[in-house]
């Protein structure tokens, strides 16, 4: 919801309530994060390994995150939400569709987030990116589209080749 959202299509909707939908989508995003973080912290534990160039941050993020263990949230868990999320740097998000965690750092984020922001634009994650961290289990995920890949390319026809010089046209001369 997030990536469709922004302040000028939705500030007026469900605005029955001061934050009107952003409220949710920040207690819902903190829950999320915090969710990433949590299964780190135990992925990390089971011997699953990181790497990325935001492997210290995550693993920083994943043992500092707090654990929600249930979803009764009270009005005043808006105002922790935003603050857990304002931590630049330590809070992580799951892209599944990338096989990668981002640890979203504002500065140094590839997908040019808006100022202020305190979430990725997990849509347009980038190669290269300083907040890519993966496990291993993205690590094998990604092997695994490689070869399907590759099994697919292996489908494809064979590209036509030119024919050798010497057999060439040469150009028409216009006279």
């Amino acid at each position: 919801m997030r990536t469709v959202l922004d302040a000028r299509t939705s500030s007026r909707y469900g605005a029955r309530s001061r934050g009107g939908i952003h409220t949710v989508l920040d207690v819902e995003t903190a829950l999320a994060a915090a969710d990433t973080a949590a299964r780190l912290r135990d992925q990390l534990a089971a011997g699953e390994r990181l790497s990325g160039p935001a492997a210290r941050r995550a693993l920083t993020a994943a043992a500092q995150a707090p654990r929600f263990e249930g979803r009764i949230v009270p009005r005043t868990f808006v105002h922790k939400a935003r603050a857990y999320l304002a931590r630049d740097g330590i809070v992580l998000y799951d892209n599944p569709e990338a096989l990668l965690i981002c640890a979203f750092k504002h500065d140094v984020a590839m997908c040019e987030p808006d100022s202020g922001a305190t979430a990725p634009r997990q849509y347009d994650c980038r190669p290269g990116c300083a907040n890519t961290v993966r496990t291993d289990g993205h690590a094998l995920l990604l092997r695994e589209r490689a070869g399907e890949l590759d099994q697919l390319a292996d489908r494809l026809p064979p590209t036509p080749r030119p024919p050798p010089a010497d057999q060439r046209r040469a150009p028409a001369r216009h006279r």
